[in-house]
């Protein structure tokens, strides 16, 4: 498919020297653990209805994730993955068998994928994907292939088009640029034009300054250093909103502030 804002070569780098994260523990009090809680919080909302022990959920762009373990380990899903950098499905893999969960991880393109992956999936999930397409809702077609029909798609974005897409745009432009800005509305708008019923399509959290990076500025140098000073403050400052929220929950979710977008639908 043209439009695609990244290539292979890019993700490798990135999945190459990237750390092994750490296991997603949605317990655990922390306020560095906040986003994971509030993800895990939405995820029990989204899944209230459904009993999700044994259905299929596909993670598509899962390269690196932590996310398929928890999936399998908090609600009972037979968990599969699927990207096209081999290197970020080997890692997939290992945090799987590290996890001791069993799983699948193809090793495709989500264009072309096995024919045996169509139409097999009661839930498809992606954190961080469609955004990298020009065209939002041919990638959203895409995703749609793996569904059963009536089967859920959940997508994830940052929210680029607000004061984080402003902040990544000027301590790495590379970076913003192999983004989508899309707001709210349009992302929604996308949904539909692929096809889908939306059930709610909503920014999520007020602030989360650590989803902004410096991936290709050159390590130590005096620039990667400065840039990185700004990017603790911020994260420092987003973390301190967090402890306040805790206790008092007064910051709004917002388009201008909040981190990512999400959005849930339906297949027709």
């Amino acid at each position: 498919m043209t439009g695609h804002k990244t290539i292979r070569g890019y993700w490798d780098s990135i999945w190459q020297n990237e750390v092994i994260p750490k296991k997603i523990e949605p317990h655990e009090p922390s306020i560095r653990n906040y986003t994971t809680r509030m993800f895990h919080d939405y995820f029990k909302q989204v899944f209230s209805s459904l009993d999700t022990r044994k259905l299929e959920l596909l993670e598509i762009g899962c390269a690196n994730s932590v996310w398929l373990p928890y999936f399998n380990k908090e609600f009972g899903f037979n968990v599969s993955g699927l990207d096209y950098s081999e290197i970020g499905c080997d890692r997939a893999g290992r945090n799987l068998n590290s996890s001791d969960v069993k799983g699948k991880v193809i090793c495709a393109d989500l264009f072309s994928p096995p024919s045996h992956m169509l139409g097999r999936y009661d839930v498809v999930v992606s954190f961080g994907v469609v955004e990298h397409f020009e065209d939002t809702s041919k990638c959203l077609q895409a995703l749609s292939m793996f569904l059963k029909n009536d089967g859920l798609l959940i997508t994830n974005i940052p929210n680029m088009a607000g004061f984080l897409g402003f902040v990544q745009k000027h301590i790495n432009r590379p970076v913003f640029d192999i983004h989508n800005p899309l707001a709210r509305e349009e992302f929604l708008n996308a949904h539909e034009v692929a096809g889908f019923r939306v059930v709610e399509c909503e920014y999520f959290m007020s602030t989360n300054f650590g989803v902004c990076n410096l991936n290709g500025v050159r390590r130590k140098s005096i620039k990667w250093l400065m840039k990185k000073i700004i990017l603790v403050l911020l994260s420092r400052a987003s973390m301190l909103i967090w402890v306040i929220e805790e206790r008092f929950r007064v910051f709004p979710i917002s388009r201008f502030f909040s981190p990512y977008i999400h959005c849930v639908a339906k297949k027709k």
